[in-house]
C-alpha cells in the first residue's frame, strides 16, 4: 500500500480543525523517510499529538456509515480522506443501502456513490482522534513565521502595485496626448485593455511555469482539464517546449508579457515596437496549434490561452489604430535602430533572467524529493544496523551513570555525554528535549517512547565540576522530572549566574551518594577516553557521522530488530 498525493496529510490536519502551518507540514510530510505508507501517516499524526488506529473492516456494507467522520481509507490501490458519508435520501435509496462517500484524494474532492466506493475500498482504515493537545510541533515559532512572510508578501505586492498604478496615471493618464478629448478616451482604453491583457497573459505563464516545475496549482490543474483531450503536462514535458532545446516556451511568455506591461507603463513611446514584436510572435501561434492537434495529439488549454491572447494583443492593436507602419519609415533610420534594440533588450532581458532563475527553483523540489530519498535509506533498520555496528563501541551500563529520563527499561539506551559549560552540550540538550518532550508532558512518563537517555557529565577543569555535583544531587534529591527541567534552565540562562544559580534549590551537598556517583562518572571517561562533548552513544555504539539523535525515532519502536 503507498500513500499518494502530497495533500493527504495536510488535508487530514484541516479536516480535523488542528493548528497548523502549511509550509512545515508540507515539508514535513514531504520529506518523512514513510510518506507512503498508513504506518509513516500515524507516526506523523502522533507527531501532532493525534492519537489514531488502523483496523480493517470486513463488513464494508454494513459498518461504513458507523465510522465517524474524517479518516483515512484505502481505495483504488491508494490512501484517500474520508470527509463526509451522506445516507440515502429516499426509502427506496436507503433499502438499497445507497448514499453518497465524499472524500478527498490528491487535494481534489471526489464524491462516489455508496456502492461504487465499497468496491475500490480494501477495509482498511486509519481512525484518528484529536484533544486539547493536538497541534504543530513548535507551532507558534512556525506561526510566527508564516505570518512574517505573508506581510512581507503583502508589502512587495502593494508596493508593486503602488508603482504600476503611479506609472499608469503618470505616463498614461497625465501624459503628453495630442487630438480630440475623445480620442484621447480612445487612446486611453486601448492602452488599458493591452495592459489587462498583458497582465492575464504573465498569469497564465506563471501557472505554465508552474506545472513545468511540477508545482501544484488549483488552478492551473482545474485550466487544464477543461477538454476532455486535453492534458497540459504531456504536452509540456514534450520536446517541442524548449526553443532550441534552452529556453521554455512558458518562460519565453512570462518574459513576453512582462514586457509588454513595462514598455506599456514606463516606456509607452516603445508602444509601436511593442505591436512589432506581436506580430513577429503570432507565426508562433499557428505552429503551437499544429503540434497540439498534429503531434501531441492533447491539447494544453493553458498554452490555447496564451494563443489567444497574442492575438488578442494584436486585434487590439489593429482596433484602436496602433499598427502604423509609416513609423518606421518616416523615422531617422539611426533613431529606428536605436528605438528597436532597447526594446529588444527589455524583451531579452526577463526571459533570459527566468530562464537562469526556473531551473534554481526548480531545484527546491529536487531537495525536497532528495531529502525524502534519503531519510527513506537512514530509516531502513538495516542501513542503520550496518553502520551502526561499523562504529567504535565503549561498554557502558546503567551502573556507569544513574542519570536516566524516558524508559529506563528500554532496549534502545542512548548515553550522552555533556558538559554543563559546553555551547553545543546546551544545543544537544534543547534537541534532545524536543526529542523526549511531547505535548508538555514530563520526561519520566515517556515509557510509550521506549527509549533511556543516560547523562554522564564532564567539565573542562576541575574549578567547575562543582556543577556536575549539583545536577547529580538535585536528579538524587528531587527525581528525573524536576532534575530535566533544572538541567534544561541551566542550559538556556544558568552559564552566567555559575553557583548562584543552585541557591535556591536547597540541595544537600553533603551526600555521600553525590560523590560516588560522580566518581562513576569519571571512572567511566578514564575507561572509555572519551573527553568530546557532547559525545552520542547508541548501546555502546558511536552515533554514526550521518545520523542525528533526532533520527532514532525511527527505530525506538523495532529496536529489538535491529541490534
Amino acid at each position: 500500500m503507498s500513500l499518494k498525493g502530497e495533500n493527504c496529510f495536510v488535508t487530514l490536519l484541516e479536516l480535523l480543525n488542528v493548528k497548523y502551518t502549511k509550509d512545515f507540514s508540507n515539508r514535513y510530510f514531504n520529506e518523512h523517510p514513510h510518506k507512503h505508507n498508513l504506518y509513516g501517516l500515524s507516526k506523523m499524526l502522533s507527531d501532532y499529538g493525534i492519537r489514531n488506529a488502523a483496523t480493517r473492516i470486513e463488513d464494508r456494507e454494513n459498518d461504513l456509515f458507523n465510522i465517524e467522520c474524517p479518516f483515512v481509507a484505502h481505495s483504488g490501490g491508494e490512501f484517500v480522506v474520508v470527509s463526509r458519508i451522506t445516507p440515502a435520501l429516499s426509502k427506496g435509496e436507503e433499502e438499497s443501502g445507497e448514499g453518497t462517500v465524499h472524500f478527498f484524494r490528491n487535494g481534489e474532492k471526489i464524491s462516489l456513490p455508496f456502492s461504487q466506493f465499497i468496491q475500490s475500498w480494501s477495509g482498511v482504515i486509519l481512525l484518528t482522534e484529536t484533544s486539547s493537545d493536538s497541534i504543530e510541533p513548535d507551532y507558534s515559532p512556525h506561526r510566527k513565521k508564516n505570518l512574517m512572510n505573508i506581510a512581507q508578501q503583502f508589502i512587495i505586492v502593494l508596493a508593486v502595485l503602488l508603482i504600476l498604478g503611479f506609472a499608469y496615471i503618470n505616463n498614461i493618464v497625465l501624459g503628453e496626448h495630442t487630438g480630440s478629448p475623445l480620442r484621447f478616451i480612445y487612446s486611453l482604453l486601448g492602452i488599458t485593455f493591452l495592459l489587462i491583457t498583458s497582465f492575464v497573459g504573465v498569469y497564465i505563464c506563471y501557472l505554465l511555469v508552474l506545472k513545468q516545475l511540477r508545482i501544484n496549482s488549483r488552478y492551473a490543474d482545474k485550466i487544464c482539464t477543461l477538454f476532455s483531450k486535453s492534458d497540459c503536462n504531456n504536452v509540456l514535458e514534450s520536446d517541442a517546449t524548449k526553443l532550441w532545446g534552452v529556453f521554455g516556451w512558458s518562460e519565453i511568455g512570462l518574459g513576453y508579457f512582462s514586457a509588454n506591461i513595462v514598455i506599456l507603463l514606463f516606456l509607452p513611446h516603445l508602444i509601436p515596437y511593442l505591436i512589432l514584436f506581436n506580430i513577429l510572435a503570432l507565426p508562433y501561434t499557428v505552429w503551437s496549434i499544429w503540434y497540439q492537434k498534429v503531434k501531441a495529439h492533447q491539447w494544453c488549454p493553458l498554452c490555447l490561452i496564451v494563443q489567444v491572447l497574442l492575438w488578442a494583443i494584436f486585434i487590439i492593436n489593429l482596433t484602436f489604430g496602433y499598427i502604423i507602419l509609416e513609423f518606421f519609415f518616416h523615422s531617422p533610420l539611426s533613431f529606428v535602430n536605436c528605438q528597436l534594440l532597447i526594446s529588444a533588450c527589455i524583451y531579452v532581458i526577463p526571459i533570459f533572467a527566468l530562464n537562469l532563475i526556473i531551473p534554481k527553483l526548480g531545484e527546491g523540489s529536487q531537495v525536497v524529493q532528495l531529502r525524502q530519498e534519503i531519510n527513506s535509506i537512514k530509516a531502513s533498520e538495516e542501513v542503520f544496523k550496518t553502520l551502526l555496528l561499523k562504529q567504535p563501541y565503549y561498554e557502558v551500563s546503567k551502573t556507569d551513570s544513574q542519570i536516566l529520563f524516558g524508559n529506563p527499561e528500554a532496549k534502545l539506551q542512548i548515553t550522552i555525554l555533556t558538559n554543563p559549560f559546553c555551547n553545543p552540550c546546551a544545543k544537544m540538550h534543547t534537541r534532545v528535549d524536543k526529542y523526549i518532550t511531547n505535548k508538555g508532558e514530563s520526561t519520566s512518563h515517556k515509557k510509550e517512547m521506549n527509549i533511556c537517555i543516560q547523562y554522564i557529565f564532564s567539565a573542562f577543569n576541575e574549578s567547575l565540576e562543582y556543577v556536575n555535583r549539583y545536577f547529580i544531587a538535585d536528579y538524587l534529591e528531587k527525581g528525573s522530572e524536576a532534575a530535566w527541567q533544572i538541567y534544561t534552565e541551566w542550559f538556556e540562562k544558568g552559564k552566567t549566574l555559575k553557583e548562584d544559580f543552585f541557591k535556591d534549590l536547597q540541595l544537600d551537598m553533603t551526600n555521600l551518594a553525590i560523590e560516588v556517583e560522580f566518581q562513576k562518572h569519571e571512572s567511566w571517561k578514564e575507561k572509555t577516553l572519551l573527553r568530546a562533548t557532547p559525545t552520542i552513544l547508541v548501546n555502546g555504539y558511536k552515533l554514526p557521522e550521518n545520523y542525528k539523535i533526532e533520527d532514532l525515532r525511527y527505530f525506538a519502536e523495532f529496536y529489538e530488530n535491529v541490534i
